[in-house]
């Protein structure tokens, strides 16, 4: 209802309300194409249904610095040896409020063989504290989340749109990125996976 009369007040006529929402669509979608070029020599989701995972290509990554609010930091790096899961998101990032849960079940199939799911949380401190927090023991996530309230991660990264995920293998190489929500407890997400934690 306070919508409406918002729409109103402004008097704006109707074809200019379109045009309006349209701009405001094409806006979002600018993030999603610029980070999807961003790594466009990696495979991304819909790659991993048509090529095993052997024959992707692969590429090197910067090696980040993880915060963690409840041991020490960690690097990138340290991880290697597993298969990874890296996913940068945030609270107000609707997406990735959808995406996030589905890594519970994919995290309970897979970690005993050597796949680890690092969340990567670029609030802004305040909200950092308070929400990540709380929503984080709300949902009951059998893995921690990281923090990257400074950015620096993101823009090692070349982060431009939430949620942004890449997969790396054993050796810590990027093979398949994901921008927007996924279901990452899907068949197709586990078999590819699997394939990795087999190399």
């Amino acid at each position: 209802m306070a919508e409406k009369k918002i729409w109103e007040k402004i008097k704006i006529p109707f074809w200019g309300k379109i045009l309006l929402m349209c701009a405001v669509v094409f806006l979002a979608s600018i993030g999603y194409l610029k980070s999807f070029h961003t790594h466009n020599d990696a495979a991304n989701l819909e790659d991993i249904q048509q090529m095993p995972a052997n024959k992707m290509p692969r590429k090197d990554v910067p090696d980040i610095v993880l915060i963690s609010k409840s041991g020490p930091s960690k690097k990138l790096s340290d991880y290697k040896g597993k298969v990874v899961l890296l996913s940068f998101w945030a609270s107000w990032c609707t997406p990735c409020l959808v995406e996030l849960p589905t890594f519970i079940e994919i995290h309970e199939k897979l970690s005993s063989k050597g796949f680890v799911i690092l969340p990567v949380n670029v609030d802004e401190p305040d909200v950092a504290t308070d929400f990540v927090v709380d929503y984080w023991k709300t949902k009951k996530f059998p893995f921690e989340t990281f923090y990257d309230t400074d950015k620096k991660a993101a823009d090692t990264f070349q982060i431009d749109t939430l949620p942004s995920n890449f997969i790396l293998d054993k050796n810590g190489k990027l093979v398949a990125t994901g921008y927007g929500a996924n279901d990452w407890a899907s068949e197709a997400s586990i078999e590819f996976i699997e394939q990795l934690l087999t190399e």
